[in-house]
């Protein structure tokens, strides 16, 4: 990827921070930039003859806050029913199938292409919940970071951020500590997975776009015992990383942690674990009033991934009671049935329109839905990777979107409004351009990687798909 390197731009409108915690759509703004961070933002200022002007408005990029990049092979082809009742229990036999032979080639592939559309769609950084480890047998391979390695230089080629979160996988459910022959591919031994982390360490040591975080796949696939000695580790080898995992995804899963714990899964995490804002609970879709209460509390994020849950029939995410609440919420394409920032944004709207039967589910007096939904999206996904971006301010990263003023889907609007049309008017992507780190990523550079990133993801879908 050509980057181009940039000191100060000048913007006609954009929504930055002019106070702590205060955001505001401002025009004629000018962002001194350094080594990617922000250092200094003006607005109603005039001209420098140095300065590059943009005519155009800047929002910041989003956090793609939870991937599985392999996944993105898969994506539309299991849209047929296995089953008298079909669920993500089905779903997951057709994934292993498809996981079974992927080569280390393969994934850097998939996930190339996959981080290039998210360039595209807007997303500035993914959260990569990487859980393909061994060789097709179930064998460690020889270089025990050859998939992480992939996904690594697959986001490096795409221009993307990544926070790569190893995931370890040791169970196959609450009552059993084997994994079936489906998972041979994740499962990892408590040393292993130890020895992974640091390896994975030293891979990213000097990278400003990469950070290292942990996973656990979720309570069922890891012990109580073995997310202790996990958390443990963390403490001394890899202090104030991310922690992630799936939680309270199904309600067979619900049921299934009920029956071997006597609680449920977001209760038994937050009676277990000293959850707090390093945390991120993937989906944690099926809650009760009194769990909504207390991950609101925790200050950790809850990781929603709003096409997915809804393309495998997961459930609706309590939003309106757990932003009330005071919860944090990040967005993430997951199974990549959808990599569209604006889509995971709208639907995530519209489930509580459905439930509840209103409009404007999520939105205050003060601000509207669209600019809600994004600006604490953008936020949440920056904490949930342990990353400085999700808004335009100093100290944080420069990463932004351009969008045009003069795109059908913008025209005319101001201010929130923008944010409101941009989600919920789908009528093309009004994206012109995109800085990530302090670097203009070139659009027709892009276009180019994109067409010679398809040509060798088409070949790979003959592989499978012949």
């Amino acid at each position: 990827m050509n980057l181009l390197p940039e000191t100060d731009v000048r913007i006609d409108s954009a929504l930055v921070e002019t106070a702590p915690g205060i955001e505001e759509w401002k025009k004629n703004v000018c962002l001194s930039i350094a080594d990617g961070i922000i250092t200094r933002i003006d607005w109603d200022s005039r001209p420098n003859e140095p300065t590059k002007s943009i005519a155009g408005i800047a929002i910041p990029a989003m956090v793609n806050g939870h991937s599985h990049a392999f996944q993105r092979g898969f994506a539309g082809m299991s849209e047929y029913r296995t089953e008298s009742r079909d669920s993500f229990w089905t779903w997951r036999d057709l994934m292993y199938k498809f996981v079974s032979d992927l080569t280390p080639e393969d994934v850097y592939i998939i996930a190339r292409q996959l981080y290039l559309e998210m360039v595209q769609a807007g997303y500035s950084w993914v959260g990569e919940f990487h859980y393909l480890h061994n060789s097709p047998s179930g064998k460690a391979y020889a270089n025990s970071t050859e998939m992480a390695d992939a996904v690594l230089r697959a986001a490096a080629d795409a221009g993307i951020g990544i926070s790569l979160l190893p995931v370890l996988y040791q169970r196959s459910g609450f009552e059993t500590n084997e994994t079936n022959h489906g998972q041979r591919r994740f499962t990892l031994s408590l040393d292993n997975y130890f020895n992974l982390i640091d390896k994975c360490k030293k891979k990213i040591i000097g990278n400003p776009n990469a950070k290292l975080g942990v996973a656990f796949h979720s309570l069922r696939a890891v012990s109580h015992e073995a997310m202790n000695e996990t958390l443990n580790y963390r403490q001394t080898h890899l202090a104030n990383s991310n922690i992630h995992i799936h939680a309270a995804e199904q309600r067979i899963e619900v049921e299934d942690c009920f029956t071997a714990t006597g609680k449920r899964p977001i209760q038994f995490l937050l009676d277990s674990f000293p959850i707090d804002n390093s945390w991120c609970l993937i989906h944690a879709t099926h809650m009760d009033s009194e769990e909504i209460t207390r991950l609101s509390n925790s200050g950790a994020v809850a990781g929603l991934c709003p096409t997915t849950e809804a393309n495998l029939g997961d459930g609706l995410f309590p939003a309106s009671q757990f932003l009330s609440s005071g919860g944090r919420i990040s967005i993430g394409s997951d199974s990549h049935c959808s990599i569209n920032l604006r889509e995971e944004l709208r639907w995530l709207e519209y489930g509580q329109r459905l439930i509840g039967g209103q409009r404007a589910v999520l939105g205050t007096p003060r601000q509207s839905t669209g600019r809600l939904l994004y600006s604490e999206c953008a936020l949440g996904g920056g904490q949930a990777i342990g990353v400085q971006t999700g808004k335009l301010a100093v100290g944080y990263r420069a990463d932004l979107l351009i969008v045009s003023p003069d795109h059908p889907t913008i025209s005319n609007a101001t201010n929130d409004r923008i944010l409101d049309r941009l989600i919920f008017l789908n009528a093309g992507c009004p994206i012109q351009s995109r800085m990530l780190g302090g670097r203009w990523i070139e659009t027709e550079k892009l276009a180019e990687q994109l067409h010679c990133s398809k040509i060798a993801f088409n070949q790979l879908n003959q592989k499978f798909f012949h």
